[in-house]
């Protein structure tokens, strides 16, 4: 073990979904699918302090402290993997919506991770805090690395890409929790239902670029196939897509108040607008802050949650002490 502080704080960001195709389902009873995901600037907090024993302590009646809570599950499984018996009290502050689509709680288990393997000095790489991580969310790799990548097999198989768009995103969440497991065992993945559910690609939506950086050379023969759905357009290194998600139809079913959103941020403004993950927040996509302010107010109105965000261009992680 390597020195080590006497706490970490770290502010851990929501991700929205790009893109989310379904593919089918695996034989381990996940489902196969390709994904592009992006942290932007809305943040939970951490204050990760040592002590005897270990212990979660959350703002939010909403959110357990026990062995259901996924930092829990990952300070448990930092103390396995290593051997150690280190205590620490993590104190979690709840900014990001519950159970809304953004990845709250896999990146907090990710703060988790990567901050007690500061607190406790275990002086663990990137990749091993990735492979602990995917035992307990698919998404927990992305958040250990992010800010914007494509992620494919359970969305835990990730290309690093770098965001070279300039969009502001207006953030809606209606107050609705919805169990992601619910949304994936009511989804039928059948072709024929997937593409009768997704809008036609109409070449004005497209957004990018996203760049995939040039892979490093090597004297070995590499071959690397990459599933590529429709929405995804490559340009040499540069990445097209035409945002669209395969879970929308099993969610607007149950919550009309999905499509109403979308479609008040498109009549806003909006370039398009998309459920993220498996709900219920919807993001639209705006040219720049003042567009996405205008349409912001034109939705106070309603009982529903708005944050003006942007995407992250650098590791996500900020340890502010």
């Amino acid at each position: 073990m390597t020195g080590s502080p006497q706490s970490v704080k770290i502010k851990t960001p929501a991700k929205i979904n790009l893109l989310l195709h379904v593919k089918g389902k695996r034989e381990d009873g996940y489902h196969d699918i390709v994904t592009v995901m992006q942290a932007i600037d809305l943040y939970d907090e951490l204050l990760i302090e040592k002590a005897d024993n270990l212990e979660l302590i959350c703002t939010s009646p909403d959110i357990p402290s026990d062995e259901k809570n996924l930092v829990y599950k990952a300070a448990v499984k930092l103390r396995e993997f290593t051997g150690i018996n280190e205590g620490a009290r993590i104190s979690l502050k709840k900014n990001i919506p519950v159970a809304a689509g953004l990845g709250g709680g896999s990146s907090d288990a990710a703060a988790a991770l990567s901050g007690l393997n500061r607190l406790w000095g275990l002086g663990l790489t990137v990749e091993t805090l990735c492979g602990l991580g995917r035992e307990i969310g698919s998404d927990i790799p992305f958040f250990l690395g992010g800010p914007t990548a494509a992620g494919y097999g359970r969305g835990d198989e990730l290309i690093r890409l770098s965001n070279e768009t300039d969009y502001w995103y207006l953030l809606v969440n209606p107050g609705i929790m919805i169990s992601t497991a619910w949304v994936y065992s009511q989804v039928d993945v059948s072709a024929d239902n997937i593409r009768c559910n997704r809008p036609p690609l109409d070449s004005e939506n497209w957004i990018g670029p996203l760049v995939q950086p040039n892979l490093e050379l090597t004297k070995e023969v590499v071959h690397i196939k990459i599933f590529l759905p429709d929405g995804l357009r490559l340009d040499g290194n540069n990445i097209w897509l035409f945002p669209y998600n395969d879970l929308e139809g099993v969610v607007i079913r149950r919550y009309p108040v999905i499509k109403k959103i979308k479609d008040e941020m498109v009549a806003s403004g909006a370039m398009c607008a998309l459920m993220s993950g498996s709900g219920s927040s919807v993001f639209g996509v705006f040219r720049d802050r003042d567009s996405a302010e205008r349409a912001g107010r034109n939705m106070q109105h309603y009982e529903w949650r708005t944050w003006i965000v942007k995407a992250l261009d650098s590791c996500p992680y900020h340890i502010v002490s």
